[in-house]
C-alpha cells in the first residue's frame, strides 16, 4: 500500500506539474506571438517609411535632372534673345529654337513678347497665333524681374489641346526692362512613364508638385486632381515650407486614406516630389504572416496543452505522447521560423541549410533576384560560394566562420553574387544558427538575402559626387589633396619625385561677362577635357573652383620636362573654343612646385605652386613659372604690407591729396578729386598704385574707401566756396547693398551738401550684376549726389552703359588725352567722346592734361573741364588755400612749372 500511495502521490505531483506547464504554455505562446507580431508590425511600417523616402529622393533626382535640362535650353534662348540691342530675326530664331527642340523631349519651345503674344516657336514657322497674357507663369515673370525658372499651372494647350506643364524664363531687354518670356511645354507623360513603373502597393501614389501646393502630375493618374492646390492641408503646412524630407504618417487630404508620406525637394527649382504608401499596403505582408503564425501558434498551443493534459491523465502513454509532441514541435518551430523570416524579409530571398548533410533550401525569390530559375544550380549549402565575387570572398568567409564558431551573435555581410547574365548583384545576407549539437557544432543555418544593388549604385554615385566636380567631373579639391598626400608619402618612403601645378585661366571673366554663364560653363568643360587629354593616366587634373585647376604629376625628374608639359597645356588651352557661331579665347597661367626639391608637405607644396602662379600672372600671364625661394620673400613682404595697411587705416597714417578740376573757358576752379596717399613709417609717402590693388584683393578697400569718403567730405565742408569734391568708388564697395545709406550717413555726419559730392565709378562696377549696380547708382543719384564715369572708353560696353544709366559726367581716360598731339586716332576718339557727351547732355572732363598743346586742342573742341599736371599736381589741400578762397587756380598750383 505504501508503494502504491507513493506511486499515486508521484503521479499526482507530476500531474500538477503538467497542468501548470499546460497553463504556462497557454499563456507564453500567445504572449510570445503577440510580442513577435508587434515588433514585425513596427518593422513593416519602418520599411514602408524607408521605401517612401527612397522613392521620393530618387524621383526628386529624376525631376531635378529633367528641369535642369529644360532650364539649360531656356537660359540659352533667353540669353540669345535678351542680350541684343536689335531683335534676332524670327526665322533665325525659329531655326535656333528648332535646333534646341530637336535635342529635347519637349512638346514645344516658344518665345512670347511682352504682351503675351507668340512671336516664334520651334515646331512651326511662321508661328501659330497664341495669347498667354492671362497665364499665371507669364504674369509672374512680367511682374517680378528677379524670378528664375517658373513652373506654371497645368494647362490644356491652346494649340495642342493636350494637358501640358508650362516652364518659362523671363527675357530682359539690355536695360533690364521686361521683353517677354521663353517657354517650354512638358508633356506630363515624361513623368508618368517613370511614375507608373513604381509599385508600392494598392492605394499608393507618387506626385509632382509646385512648392505652392499645386499638383502637377500623379500616378495613378487622376486628372480631376491635376492643377488643384492643396496648400491648406496639414501635410503641406507642416512639412513643405521647411523642406522636411522625413517620412510621416497622415490621412491623405484627397481621400482620407492613411499613408506614409515622404517629400523630395529640388535644389534651385520650385518643385518637389511626394511618395505615399498606404498603411494597408505596408502591412499586407504582415497581415498574411500574422494569420499564418496565429494559426501555427494556436495549433501549437492546442497540441501542447492537450498533450500535457493527456499526459497528466495517462502517464502510461507518456513516452509515446512525448516523442510525438517533440516531433510536432520541431516541425512547427521550423515553420514558425520560416514564416518569421518571410515577414522580416518581405519579398526578399530566404534560405535554410542543414549543415550536417549540406542540403539547402532557397526560396524562389532567392533564385530569381539573380536571374536563375528555382533550383537551376542545385540545392547545396556551397552553391553561394560558386556565385560569390572573388574580391568579397575573404570577408564573407571570415564573417561566416565567426558566427558558426559562436564568436558573433549573427551572420551579416554585404557582398556580390554573379547573376545569370554575367553581371554582379550586390546583396545583404543575414542569417543565424538555430540548432547546435551537444558539442556546440552548428547543425542548422537559416537566413535572408536582400538585393541592395540600387543602394550600392546610389552610394557609389554619392561618393563620386562628393569627390568630383559637378560641372567637369574632374576630381575636386578633397580628392586632389588625398592623392597628393598619398603620392608625397610614397616619395618620402621609396624615393622618386612628383610635381604640383596650380593653373588659372586668363580672361575667363570676360567670357562670362560678354557671352554669359552657359558659355563660361561650356568653356570650363572643354578646358577640363583638353587638360585631361594632355596628361598621362597616372597624373591627376582637378578643378578647385571657378576657373582654378590643379595638376599632380606622378613623376617629375627633370624641371625641363615639367616646363615643356606646362607649355603644352598652355598651348592646348590657348586654341579657340567654338561656341555656337562665336569663338571664345582664353589663356592659361601655370605655377609649379616640385617634390622633394620644394618640400614634402602637401599644403606647403601647394602654396608654393600658388606663389609661382602669382608670379606668372604678374609677369604677363599666359606663361609658366617654377617656384623659387625668393617668391616666399615676396609673399612675406606682401603679408607684411597687408598688416601695415591694417594699421595704417586704424592708426592715422593715411592722408588725402587733392587735384584741381577747372573749366577750359576762363580757368575757373570747379572742384577737386580726392586721392589717397599712405605715409608709411619706413617706406615714406606711397602712391595709390603701391597698395590699392592689395586692398582690393584683401577686402581692406571697404574700410579704406569709407575713410577716404569721410575725410574728403569733412574737408570739403570747411571750404569757403561751394566747390565739388570727387571721390572714387571701388567695385568691391558696390557689393554692399547699403552703400547709398552709408554715403548718406557720411554726408549727414560731415554736414556736406549731397550736391557737392561727385562719386567716380568705372564700368567694372556694372559687370557682375548690372541690374543691382544700376539700382545702387539710381538710389545715390536720388539723394542729390553726382555720378561720374571714370576712365571712359577703356571698358567693355561704354555706349550700352551710358544708355542704361544717365551719368552726370564722363571722364576721358588719360591714355587718349595724352596722345592727341601724336595720334590722329586718339584725337578722333577724344573728339567723338566730346560730341557724345554734348548729345547726351553730360558734362565731359579730360584727365591727364600735361601740355599746353593738349589744352589748346581741348579748348578748340569745347571740352567742359580739365584735370592734370598742367592745372595742378595732387597735393595737400593746404597748398590750394588761396585757390579755394578765390577760385583762381594758377596763382597757387604751380601749373606753369608743371607745363
Amino acid at each position: 500500500m505504501l508503494f502504491l500511495d507513493r506511486r499515486r502521490e508521484g503521479r499526482s505531483g507530476l500531474s500538477r506539474v503538467l497542468r501548470a506547464a499546460a497553463l504556462a504554455a497557454g499563456i507564453a505562446i500567445p504572449a510570445t506571438l503577440t510580442y513577435t507580431l508587434t515588433r514585425e508590425h513596427a518593422q513593416a511600417l519602418a520599411d514602408a517609411e524607408q521605401r517612401a523616402a527612397n522613392t521620393a529622393r530618387t524621383l526628386a533626382q529624376h525631376a531635378e535632372r529633367t528641369f535642369e535640362t529644360v532650364d539649360t535650353y531656356l537660359r540659352a534662348v533667353s540669353s540669345l534673345v535678351g542680350a541684343r540691342e536689335v531683335g534676332v530675326p524670327t526665322q533665325a530664331l525659329h531655326a535656333a529654337l528648332r535646333e534646341q527642340f530637336a535635342r529635347t523631349r519637349l512638346t514645344n519651345i516658344m518665345v512670347i513678347d511682352r504682351d503675351g503674344q507668340s512671336i516664334v516657336e520651334a515646331v512651326a514657322f511662321p508661328p501659330r497665333p497664341l495669347d498667354v497674357h492671362d497665364r499665371d507663369y507669364f504674369q509672374a515673370l512680367r511682374d517680378h524681374s528677379s524670378s528664375g525658372l517658373v513652373v506654371g499651372q497645368p494647362i490644356t494647350g491652346r494649340l495642342s489641346n493636350k494637358l501640358l506643364l508650362p516652364v518659362a524664363r523671363r527675357i530682359d531687354n539690355p536695360d533690364g526692362s521686361f521683353a517677354g518670356v521663353v517657354q517650354a511645354l512638358i508633356d506630363p507623360e515624361a513623368f508618368r512613364g517613370v511614375y507608373d513603373g513604381i509599385d508600392n502597393g494598392p492605394d499608393s501614389a507618387v506626385s509632382l508638385w509646385r512648392v505652392d501646393g499645386t499638383m502637377l502630375v500623379r500616378a495613378p493618374w487622376a486628372p480631376e486632381m491635376i492643377g488643384r492646390n492643396y496648400a491648406t492641408g496639414s501635410n503641406y503646412r507642416l512639412h513643405v515650407p521647411i523642406r522636411d524630407e522625413r517620412p510621416f504618417w497622415s490621412p491623405a487630404t484627397t481621400d482620407a486614406i492613411e499613408r506614409v508620406f515622404a517629400f523630395g525637394f529640388l535644389d534651385g527649382y520650385p518643385i518637389y516630389v511626394s511618395a505615399a504608401i498606404a498603411r494597408a499596403s505596408a502591412l499586407a505582408g504582415w497581415h498574411k504572416s500574422a494569420v499564418a503564425q496565429g494559426g501555427v501558434a494556436g495549433g501549437l498551443t492546442a497540441v501542447l496543452v492537450t498533450a500535457l493534459l493527456l499526459l497528466a491523465r495517462e502517464l502510461e502513454r507518456r513516452q509515446t505522447a512525448d516523442e510525438r509532441t517533440r516531433a510536432s514541435e520541431a516541425r512547427l518551430r521550423a515553420s514558425e521560423e520560416r514564416l518569421a523570416l518571410a515577414l522580416d524579409a518581405g519579398s526578399d530571398g530566404l534560405w535554410d541549410c542543414d549543415l550536417a548533410t549540406g542540403a539547402a533550401w532557397s526560396s524562389d525569390r532567392w533564385w530569381r533576384m539573380l536571374g536563375y530559375e528555382p533550383g537551376e544550380l542545385g540545392s547545396h549549402a556551397h552553391t553561394w560560394r560558386v556565385l560569390l565575387h572573388p574580391e568579397d570572398a575573404p570577408h564573407a568567409e571570415r564573417a561566416l566562420t565567426e558566427h558558426l564558431e559562436g564568436r558573433a551573435a549573427a551572420y551579416e555581410c554585404e557582398h556580390r553574387l554573379r547573376r545569370k547574365d554575367g553581371g554582379w548583384a550586390w546583396v545583404l545576407t543575414r542569417g543565424r544558427v538555430v540548432a547546435r549539437g551537444l558539442d556546440g557544432a552548428p547543425l542548422r543555418f537559416v537566413g535572408t538575402q536582400i538585393d541592395i544593388s540600387a543602394r550600392k549604385a546610389a552610394e557609389g554615385q554619392i561618393a563620386h559626387m562628393a569627390r568630383h566636380d559637378a560641372l567637369t567631373d574632374l576630381p575636386n579639391r578633397a580628392l586632389f589633396q588625398e592623392r597628393l598626400a598619398h603620392k608625397l608619402a610614397e616619395v618620402h618612403r621609396y624615393g622618386g619625385s612628383c610635381a604640383v601645378m596650380s593653373l588659372d585661366l586668363d580672361k575667363f571673366k570676360l567670357v562670362n561677362d560678354t557671352l554669359g554663364h552657359p558659355a563660361g560653363d561650356a568653356l570650363l568643360r572643354e578646358v577640363a577635357e583638353r587638360l585631361r587629354s594632355a596628361l598621362r593616366v597616372e597624373d591627376t587634373v582637378a578643378r578647385l573652383g571657378g576657373d582654378e585647376f590643379a595638376v599632380l604629376l606622378a613623376g617629375a625628374d627633370e624641371p625641363v620636362s615639367v616646363g615643356l608639359l606646362a607649355e603644352h597645356l598652355i598651348a592646348a588651352v590657348r586654341a579657340p573654343f567654338p561656341f555656337g557661331d562665336q569663338r571664345m579665347e582664353v589663356g592659361l597661367s601655370v605655377g609649379t612646385a616640385l617634390a622633394p626639391i620644394h618640400g614634402l608637405d602637401g599644403e606647403a607644396l601647394f602654396k608654393r605652386a600658388d606663389l609661382a602662379l602669382y608670379r606668372a600672372k604678374a609677369e604677363g600671364r599666359n606663361t609658366h613659372r617654377v617656384y623659387e625661394a625668393a617668391m616666399d620673400e615676396a609673399a612675406a613682404e606682401r603679408r607684411t604690407l597687408e598688416c601695415d595697411l591694417h594699421r595704417a587705416i586704424e592708426g592715422g597714417e593715411l592722408t588725402l591729396h587733392y587735384q584741381p578740376q577747372v573749366t577750359t573757358e576762363g580757368g575757373e576752379l570747379v572742384g577737386f578729386e580726392a586721392l589717397v596717399r599712405w605715409r608709411h613709417p619706413e617706406r615714406g609717402l606711397l602712391p595709390p598704385g603701391a597698395f590699392i590693388s592689395l586692398a582690393e584683393e584683401t577686402g581692406l578697400i571697404l574700410p579704406l574707401g569709407e575713410w577716404v569718403l569721410r575725410a574728403a567730405c569733412r574737408e570739403a565742408a570747411r571750404w569757403e566756396r561751394p566747390l565739388k569734391v570727387a571721390v572714387n568708388l571701388s567695385p568691391r564697395q558696390f557689393q554692399q547693398a547699403d552703400l547709398p545709406e552709408r554715403v548718406l550717413a557720411v554726408l549727414t555726419e560731415t554736414s556736406l551738401s549731397p550736391t557737392r559730392l561727385e562719386l567716380e565709378v568705372t564700368e567694372s562696377v556694372l559687370i557682375n550684376d548690372k541690374a543691382r549696380a544700376l539700382g545702387i547708382l539710381r538710389r545715390l543719384k536720388a539723394f542729390g549726389v553726382s555720378i561720374s564715369m571714370d576712365d571712359f572708353g577703356t571698358g567693355y560696353s561704354s555706349l550700352a552703359t551710358l544708355q542704361a544709366f544717365p551719368f552726370d559726367r564722363i571722364k576721358i581716360d588719360r591714355s587718349f588725352v595724352g596722345n592727341v598731339e601724336e595720334s590722329p586716332q586718339a584725337a578722333a576718339i577724344v573728339r567723338a567722346v566730346l560730341g557724345l557727351g554734348r548729345s547726351l547732355g553730360m558734362g565731359v572732363v579730360a584727365e591727364g592734361v600735361e601740355t599746353t598743346a593738349q589744352m589748346r586742342f581741348l579748348v578748340s573742341e569745347a571740352c567742359d573741364e580739365v584735370q592734370g599736371y598742367l592745372v595742378g599736381k595732387p597735393q595737400p589741400i593746404e597748398r590750394f588755400a588761396d585757390a579755394v578762397r578765390t577760385g583762381a587756380i594758377a596763382a597757387s598750383s604751380g601749373a606753369a612749372t608743371a607745363a
